[in-house]
C-alpha cells in the first residue's frame, strides 16, 4: 500500500530543503528545485523502511491541506505529495469463503493472494482518508 507524504520545500542560503513534517528528522538537501523533488522521492522509501526495521510507528500521513505552508527558517516555496509504498512483510493468512466466491476469484486470476492483497487495499483506501493525490 502506498501513502502520500505532504513535503515542504524552503531555500535558505542558496540551497533547497525538503522536509516531512510528519516524520520528523526526514529531509534532504539540494542545489535546485528538480533535484529536491527527485531527492525527496529517494529519501522518503528508505526512511519509511528504517522506521520499519528499527520497530518505529509509522504516523498516518497529514491531509495535503492541512500541511502548513509556512516556512521554518527558510524562504517557502511550495509544498509537494511524495508517495512511498509501506514497508512490511507478507504474511500468510487462511480465510473462509462461500466456494461460489472462489470460484468466481479463480476464472478472474492465477494468482489469489494478488487478488485479495490488490482488494484490500483498494478497499481500505476507499474507506478512509488514504486517496492517492
Amino acid at each position: 500500500m502506498e501513502r502520500n507524504y505532504t513535503a515542504i520545500i524552503e531555500k535558505d542560503s542558496g540551497q533547497y530543503i525538503v522536509s516531512f513534517p510528519d516524520l520528523q528528522g526526514c529531509m534532504t538537501f539540494a542545489e535546485s528545485l528538480e533535484g529536491a523533488y527527485e531527492s525527496a522521492r529517494e529519501l522518503l522509501p528508505v526512511y519509511l523502511e528504517a522506521m520499519y526495521e528499527n520497530k518505529k510507528n509509522i504516523p498516518e500521513p497529514t491531509r495535503y491541506e492541512d500541511v502548513s505552508s509556512v516556512a521554518e527558517d527558510g524562504e517557502f516555496v511550495g509544498k509537494q505529495i511524495v508517495s512511498a509504498k509501506m514497508p512490511g512483510k507478507m504474511v500468510r493468512t487462511n480465510i473462509t469463503l462461500e466456494s461460489y466466491l472462489l470460484e468466481a476469484v479463480d476464472r478472474l486470476t492465477t494468482n489469489r493472494s494478488a487478488f485479495f492483497a490488490d482488494l484490500a487495499e483498494r478497499e481500505i483506501r476507499k474507506r478512509t482518508d488514504h486517496h492517492p493525490a
